[in-house]
């Protein structure tokens, strides 16, 4: 696994690879050609064997935009949703990534490079002893989100679906929160106690972990249904909605109060 930085409670975008007799697949590729290429680096420290695949769990730029740094026989995997996104809407979050980050961070060299592949359900691969499955059991974060587990070390990555371990919670970058909530609800139950969970933006993670995001959620969509249902006006309802017991998050002011207080708010 590689991370590009470090905070305290989270970092940037996580990346990994499973190794089989017969070649290997990478998870994620980062924000930039140089990222991309120090995670083939990792892999080349590994085994000579070829990258056979690579999955990308969403179109959000620090997971794929890496991907033109790959081999051209290397097969991309994506759900369909986060196909059509980088082949309809690919400068544009370009240029969303670009603001984000500075003229400096390597976005500018980015080429659109989409699947190969898609993947709307599950599906499995064999790289020679090791297995991999995929597969998409909801909306979290984008339509495309994708889980991949590494069957025989019961490792999976989960993308955004989880961010970091607590203290993060889940950032409704899309709203849609009773939908993510159903989607953490099944990623609970499809996973045991010893899975080892790779986040998008954090420390590996155990699944007692994921109940955090789910109290989270459930109390996030109570409190904006109170509000609604007694007609607060904006400035009490933000009030009613701070659920200040969460504030140890880095992030918690503005994902809590810019993102996902207006997401649960917004008319669905």
């Amino acid at each position: 696994m590689a991370s590009d930085v470090d905070t305290t409670d989270h970092t940037a975008t996580n990346a990994g690879f499973a190794v089989g007799d017969s070649g290997v697949l990478v998870i994620e590729s980062l924000s930039n050609g140089r990222l991309a290429a120090q995670v083939i680096g990792e892999v080349r420290k590994a085994t000579p064997l070829p990258i056979r695949f690579l999955v990308n769990t969403s179109f959000h730029g620090d997971h794929c935009f890496g991907n033109f740094a790959f081999p051209a026989q290397t097969v991309i995997i994506h759900h369909e949703a986060t196909k059509r996104v980088i082949d309809e809407r690919f400068e544009q979050d370009r240029a969303f990534m670009i603001d984000l980050l500075g003229p400096n961070a390597g976005i500018e060299e980015a080429v659109a490079r989409s699947a190969d592949v898609t993947v709307t359900g599950s599906c499995s691969l064999d790289l020679g002893g090791k297995h991999v499955d995929i597969e998409h059991i909801g909306y979290a974060q984008t339509d495309g989100d994708l889980v991949v587990r590494i069957r025989e070390d019961n490792i999976v990555f989960v993308g955004n679906m989880l961010q970091a371990p607590p203290p993060a919670f889940p950032w409704l970058l899309e709203g849609r929160a009773d939908e993510a909530l159903v989607t953490y609800r099944r990623l609970h139950d499809i996973l045991d106690d010893d899975t080892l969970i790779v986040p998008g933006h954090g420390r590996t993670m155990r699944r007692a972990d994921i109940l955090h995001s789910i109290t989270y959620l459930e109390k996030l969509i109570n409190l904006a249904r109170d509000a609604q249902d007694s007609k607060l006006p904006p400035d009490q309802a933000r009030e009613a909605l701070a659920m200040r017991e969460y504030s140890d998050y880095s992030m918690y002011e503005f994902i809590h109060f810019q993102v996902n207080i207006p997401a649960v708010l917004s008319p669905q």
